[in-house]
């Protein structure tokens, strides 16, 4: 109780002012110390969405996929795509430009009018959708959400029947908690509810988010990177690079 009345009051003074999601990561250890930290979850949850075998047959095509990354020290999530060759004298920013309209699910970011919207591979930072470490995406179909929830229970038991003892009400009571918490989950996720967390999230991501392609030009043996901003525009901001530079920040 202590910890929780330690956490709204840091969490009250600081919910209009400047705060970053490491910031959110200490809060949350305040209050739940076995808690899982928003920038290892976003960023885990973020790199399983461009996993080649995770992604769609429509992506198969593409030899580049994307990488992501939370640098502390410049306070920057990084999406970034490792690298492109580019053989001929064209334009480098519409070099740049063409790769990345092959990607809608991050062009619709980079554009204003979407800024709004919740991005898939951004959801492992929504903290509040999490359960037994997985990001619950429920399809509003009952009878599927219903056998998604009888899964994630079934799981819940399987991985934790260590604990479970003979004591079958003690039992019950654990089984029932699990079954309130995914329970709140597909309430918030089904009512579109966004909680005040969710929207410092989502205003914390709209500044650091950061996507760039690291262009190899192996006409010139120069590299660059092509760097965007959500909500700016596709035309990109190009300058001199290597991923050697960028590796270790």
């Amino acid at each position: 109780m202590k910890a929780q009345f330690v956490f709204l009051l840091i969490f009250s003074q600081l919910f209009f002012s400047e705060i970053k999601l490491e910031d959110l990561d200490f809060l949350r250890s305040l209050s739940k110390a076995d808690g899982k930290s928003i920038i290892s979850s976003g960023t885990s949850h973020c790199n399983d969405f461009f996993d080649r075998k995770n992604l769609t047959v429509d992506y198969q095509k593409y030899k580049n996929f994307f990488i992501c990354k939370f640098s502390k020290q410049r306070n920057r999530f990084y999406i970034y795509m490792l690298a492109v060759e580019k053989k001929n004298k064209g334009n480098l920013k519409e070099f740049c430009t063409n790769i990345m309209k092959n990607w809608m699910i991050i062009t619709d970011h980079i554009d204003k009018k979407f800024m709004s919207q919740k991005q898939q591979y951004l959801n492992g930072f929504f903290v509040d959708n999490l359960f037994n470490d997985n990001i619950l995406n429920f399809s509003k179909n009952f009878n599927n959400d219903q056998r998604l929830i009888n899964n994630e229970i079934d799981k819940f038991i399987l991985e934790n029947r260590d604990i479970f003892t003979n004591d079958n009400e003690k039992n019950n009571q654990l089984i029932e908690r699990e079954i309130k918490k995914i329970s709140n989950i597909y309430r918030k996720i089904i009512n579109d509810e966004v909680s005040d967390l969710d929207k410092v999230i989502k205003n914390q991501l709209d500044k650091i988010v950061r996507y760039k392609i690291f262009i190899n030009d192996t006409k010139n043996f120069i590299s660059y990177s092509c760097n965007w901003k959500p909500g700016k525009g596709l035309n990109p901001y190009v300058k001199r690079e290597k991923f050697s530079e960028f590796e270790n920040i």
